[in-house]
């Protein structure tokens, strides 16, 4: 399960005041592929913001990506930010859900839920969007926003995947989880925050 992937960011800001490096596309799908040769993947859910601009320089990319994983299932929580059409998803033999997927009893979907709603229905939710973000100071070490998986007693917030994508700051209360990656010799790492 991974969220807000965001093909084509670096082609959108080309020209504007906020310039990405190239490569950052295939950075990321380098590290999915990492990801899916560590462990044994056959399906893979994608919370939303796969391509979210129409005009998207990364779709050849993304298809020589997919015809090297055509044996993965691949499914796409669509919601009005995902821009490229469903005709080129289906092309790419990506299932699309609307808004949401209900798998057993956990609910998945892009953008979290109130935290005052009640689930019916389902017990979890998982989702992303907010894109969290936990600040950490090391010994001696500058503080470093980093990119956090948000556990509260309803729904999961994951992060956006890949680099750079801006965070939104969490504010765990003492019941939350919150487990921020890092990276230590090029690999990734998970630190468990217990306290702020």
């Amino acid at each position: 399960m991974v969220s807000d992937i965001h093909l084509g960011k670096v082609g959108h800001f080309k020209n504007s005041p906020v310039a990405l490096p190239d490569g950052l596309a295939e950075t990321d799908m380098v590290l999915l592929d990492r990801i899916i040769n560590a462990i044994d993947v056959t399906e893979i859910f994608i919370l939303g913001e796969l391509f979210p601009r129409k005009e998207n320089f990364d779709i050849r990319l993304f298809k020589s990506w997919r015809d090297l994983y055509q044996n993965i299932d691949l499914n796409l929580i669509k919601e009005g930010t995902d821009l490229i059409s469903d005709e080129m998803y289906t092309n790419f033999e990506i299932r699309i859900h609307r808004k949401y997927f209900l798998w057993n009893k956990f609910l998945f979907t892009h953008k979290p839920l109130d935290k005052d709603i009640i689930l019916s229905g389902c017990e979890y939710v998982f989702c992303g969007y907010i894109n969290p973000g936990i600040n950490i100071n090391g010994s001696g070490r500058p503080l470093q926003n980093l990119p956090c998986y948000f556990f509260d007693e309803k729904q999961c917030i994951l992060p956006a995947f890949g680099e750079p994508n801006r965070k939104s700051l969490v504010r765990p209360s003492p019941k939350d989880r919150v487990y921020a990656i890092s990276i230590s010799e090029n690999e990734p790492i998970v630190l468990k925050v217990d306290k702020m």
